[in-house]
């Protein structure tokens, strides 16, 4: 007997969160995902589409730009099939990320600046090589949205039935648009409540500021009710002590996602709903350690 993939990788822990009262909050924990994301839904459906299509022929080198759980996926599944892989990230990533990243075969190109200046530089690498490499564009490939209203809803559909609300953050908006879409139809009073990074979360720039065009985010935007800004320091850092307090180690988005969940629901009662957490915080290691008190430590003399 051979394991389904498709099952494999939609396949995660969904648990409710005790901290919300008045309300049923249901966490998709993705960092149980293969290689620690929700990530590896978008990579292997754009891998799957790639092949179907013939677009991997001639050993083209993937190129991508990514600041981490994309470039991981990438890095590690990609790898599977023998494929190159280059990373383009800012240096602001995570050292953490950066050495997996390279751990699973693929190079690295740092750059200066955000997500946005790396993909401007991934399409001149393209345009003047152009039989050199393959893009899988996570910001304007279609599988991206197929992974989740194939993969991501329905799972959600199935474990939970009829949800008042889904949480998610914008980030690529592969997962808020589209499996978003798939619990619209099937639940249309559903509230779709999409988390944007204003500051310097996950290193990618605000929505309401980026210069990159993002297609599908601009043709489906509408499916999402409300957008919800977040900064780093109050948003991420509050919502830490919920999930810790029931041994959820997720990582700094999810903190952010449920931070926001909370302030959604205040008021509110008898809602059910799903929010995802995207990754663990094993990746952020060397972000979080920063914000540790070190006059609580009890140091050797």
């Amino acid at each position: 007997m051979k394991l389904d993939i498709e099952w494999l990788i939609k396949t995660v822990p969904m648990v409710q969160l005790k901290n919300i009262k008045d309300n049923e909050v249901y966490a998709l924990l993705e960092k149980y995902n293969i290689v620690g994301s929700v990530k590896v839904k978008t990579v292997y459906r754009i891998l799957k589409d790639a092949y179907e299509k013939w677009l991997l022929k001639n050993d083209k080198i993937v190129l991508e730009a990514s600041s981490g759980n994309t470039a991981i996926a990438l890095a590690y599944l990609w790898n599977l099939f023998g494929l190159k892989v280059e990373i383009i990230i800012p240096k602001t990533t995570s050292p953490c990320k950066k050495r997996l990243i390279e751990s699973y075969g693929a190079e690295t190109i740092e750059i200066e600046g955000t997500t946005d200046v790396g993909i401007k530089l991934r399409d001149k690498m393209d345009k003047d090589n152009p039989w050199k490499y393959f893009l899988p564009d996570q910001f304007g490939n279609y599988a991206n949205f197929r992974a989740h209203y194939n993969l991501t809803g329905p799972y959600i559909a199935e474990k939970l039935g009829k949800i008042d609300f889904f949480i998610a953050g914008l980030w690529t908006s592969g997962t808020i648009l589209w499996a978003g879409k798939y619990l619209k139809e099937k639940f249309p009073d559903i509230k779709i409540i999409a988390i944007n990074p204003w500051d310097r979360i996950e290193w990618l720039r605000n929505f309401k500021t980026t210069d990159i065009v993002i297609p599908f985010y601009e043709e489906h935007k509408g499916i999402i009710d409300e957008v919800i800004d977040v900064n780093f320091d109050p948003c991420v850092i509050h919502g830490v002590q919920s999930y810790l307090d029931e041994w959820y180690f997720v990582g700094i988005s999810s903190w952010a996602i449920l931070t926001w969940a909370q302030k959604y629901l205040q008021n509110k009662k008898g809602l059910k709903g799903a929010i995802i957490a995207p990754d663990g915080w094993d990746f952020y290691l060397d972000t979080l350690i920063k914000y540790i008190n070190k006059e609580d430590f009890i140091w050797c003399k």
